[in-house]
C-alpha cells in the first residue's frame, strides 16, 4: 500500500495508518486551533473579570486593581522574545510548534495549582500578582507557539475567518473563566474556582499531547517517528540569521506603521477598564455576580460574534477597513457614555443609573473591540513577511499587549487627576487618531518587496 500522498498545501507527506494530524485535516486543525485559544481565555476571564471583581467587591482601589490586570498582561508585552526562541530550538521530530505548545500548557496548569494554595488571596495581593504574572508567562508562550502554528499551516484566503474562529473562541474561554467560575466562587469561594481551572486546562492540553503536527512524527520523544518538515520549514540556521531577516522585515514603512496602530490602538480601552469597573460595583452599586453576569457572560458571547464577524469581513472587505470602521463605532461609544453622566446631563436619555443603558454600553463595547482584534490578527498575518512570519506576528501582538499595559498602569493616575466625562472624552479622541495611520499601510508591501520565502 502506498502510504505517500499530496498534502495540504501540495507537498509530498509520509503518512502512517491511523495517525492523526493537524496538517491534512483541516477540521481538526481548526478545533485544535480554537480550543487553544479558549485555554487561554479561562484564566485570562477568571483574573480579568471574575478576580477583578471579587477585589471591587472587597473595596480595592483602582490602582490594585490596576495593578493585579497588569500583572496579568504585563508577560504578554515581551512575548516578542518567544517567537525567536521557538523559530531557532525545538524538537523537529515532534513538530515545528507542537513540543513548545505542550510545554506552555503545562505551565499554565501547574501555577494555576500555586494560586489554589494560596490562602486568602485578597489578603496576598502581592504574591498572587506574581504568580499571575508567572502564569501569563507560560499563557504568552502557548499564545505565540498556537499563532505560529496558525501561520505555519494556513491558507492566506482563510486567515480572517480562521482568525475569528480562534478570537471568538478566547471569548469562550473567557465566559468559563468569567461568568461561569464566578458563581462558583460565589457558591464556594477561590479554592473551588481554582480546582475547576486546573481541570480544564488538563483536559485541553490533551488535543496537542495525541495529534501531530505532520504525519510521520514522533507522538513522543521516545515514540516512533522522524522529522517530515520540509526545506522552508525548517527552525533557523541562527540567531544571526535570524535577526537579520527581522531587521529587513521592519525596515520598510508598512511594517513600522503596523507597529504604530498596535502601540495606539488599545490605550483607551485599557484605561477605562478598572475606572468602569469600578464605577459599577463601587458607585453604582451593582452586585458583582451581577456585573461578571453581563461582563462575562453576555458580553463574551456578542465578543465571540464580534471576532467571528471581524473575520469573515477582514477576507471580504480587507481588514484596515474593518478596523478603522470599529475605531469610529468605539469612540463614539465613548463619547456617549462620558456625555451621559450626571455631571454633564448632555445625554439624558443615557442614565447612568439607567442598567438597561448600561448594559448596552458594556455589551457594544466589547463586540466592536473584538471585531477589530480578530480584523487586525487578519492584517498582522498579511503584513508579516513570511520567511519570519511567526517572530514578525508575534512582535505585532506583543505591540498590542503593550498599547493595554499602557492604559492600564496609567488608570489610576488619570482616575485621580480628571473627571470622568473627560476621561471618556479624551479616549474617544485617542481611538479616533489611530484611523489616521490606517491609509499609509500597504498590507502586502513585505511580500511584494522582499519576496515570499528568500
Amino acid at each position: 500500500m502506498d502510504l505517500n500522498r499530496i498534502g495540504y498545501h501540495g507537498e509530498r507527506v509520509q503518512e502512517s495508518p491511523g495517525q492523526l494530524n493537524l496538517t491534512d485535516n483541516p477540521l481538526i486543525r481548526l478545533i485544535t486551533l480554537c480550543i487553544l485559544y479558549v485555554a487561554q481565555g479561562i484564566p485570562y476571564g477568571f483574573v480579568t473579570i471574575t478576580f477583578v471583581s471579587y477585589l471591587s467587591e472587597k473595596g480595592e482601589t483602582v490602582a490594585a486593581i490596576g495593578t493585579v490586570t497588569a500583572m496579568s498582561t504585563l508577560p504578554w508585552t515581551f512575548k516578542w522574545v518567544w517567537g525567536p526562541i521557538i523559530d531557532l530550538w525545538g524538537i523537529p521530530a515532534m513538530g515545528r510548534r507542537r513540543p513548545w505548545i505542550l510545554a506552555a500548557q503545562l505551565g499554565m496548569t501547574l501555577t494555576i495549582v500555586m494560586m489554589a494554595f494560596v490562602p486568602d488571596p485578597s489578603l496576598n495581593l502581592a504574591l498572587i500578582g506574581w504568580l499571575v504574572f508567572g502564569h501569563n508567562i507560560f499563557n504568552s508562550l502557548q499564545d505565540v507557539s498556537v499563532d505560529a502554528l496558525a501561520v505555519d499551516l494556513l491558507r492566506e484566503s482563510e486567515r480572517g475567518r480562521v482568525n475569528g474562529f480562534m478570537y471568538g473562541s478566547k471569548f469562550f474561554g473567557m465566559f468559563l473563566g468569567g461568568a461561569f467560575l464566578s458563581q462558583m466562587v460565589a457558591e464556594d469561594g477561590l479554592s473551588i474556582a481554582f480546582t475547576i481551572q486546573v481541570f480544564m486546562l488538563a483536559a485541553i492540553m490533551l488535543f496537542p499531547l495525541f495529534l501531530r503536527e505532520r504525519a510521520g512524527e514522533k507522538l513522543l520523544p521516545w515514540t516512533k517517528g522522524s522529522v517530515q518538515l520540509q526545506s522552508n520549514q525548517q527552525l533557523a540556521n541562527n540567531v544571526q540569521q535570524l535577526f537579520g531577516f527581522l531587521k529587513r522585515a521592519f525596515s520598510l514603512r508598512s511594517t513600522v506603521l503596523a507597529g504604530a496602530v498596535g502601540l495606539t490602538m488599545f490605550i483607551a480601552s485599557g484605561i477605562l477598564s478598572p475606572i468602569s469597573n469600578v464605577l459599577f460595583i463601587q458607585d453604582l452599586g451593582w452586585e458583582r455576580v451581577e456585573f461578571t453576569n453581563i461582563n462575562g457572560g453576555y458580553g463574551v458571547f456578542l465578543g465571540l460574534f464580534g471576532a467571528i464577524g471581524g473575520g469573515f469581513l477582514a477576507d471580504y472587505v480587507g481588514p484596515k477597513r474593518v478596523a478603522t470602521i470599529g475605531c469610529i463605532f468605539l469612540a463614539m461609544s465613548y463619547v456617549t457614555f462620558g456625555l451621559s453622566s450626571p455631571e454633564t446631563g448632555i445625554i439624558p436619555w443615557f442614565d447612568w443609573n439607567t442598567k438597561p443603558a448600561m448594559i448596552t454600553y458594556i455589551l457594544f463595547d466589547t463586540f466592536v473591540s473584538s471585531l477589530i482584534s480578530a480584523s487586525l490578527f487578519a492584517m498582522y498575518m498579511t503584513v508579516s513577511w513570511p520567511r519570519i512570519a511567526a517572530t514578525q506576528f508575534t512582535a505585532y501582538m506583543a505591540i498590542l499587549n503593550l498599547s493595554t499595559v499602557i492604559g492600564l498602569k496609567s488608570s489610576g493616575v488619570i482616575s485621580e487627576s480628571f473627571s470622568l466625562p473627560t476621561i471618556f472624552i479624551a479616549a474617544a479622541v485617542l481611538q479616533l487618531s489611530v484611523i489616521s495611520i490606517f491609509p499609509f499601510i500597504d498590507v502586502h508591501q513585505a511580500r511584494r518587496v522582499l519576496g515570499e520565502t528568500s
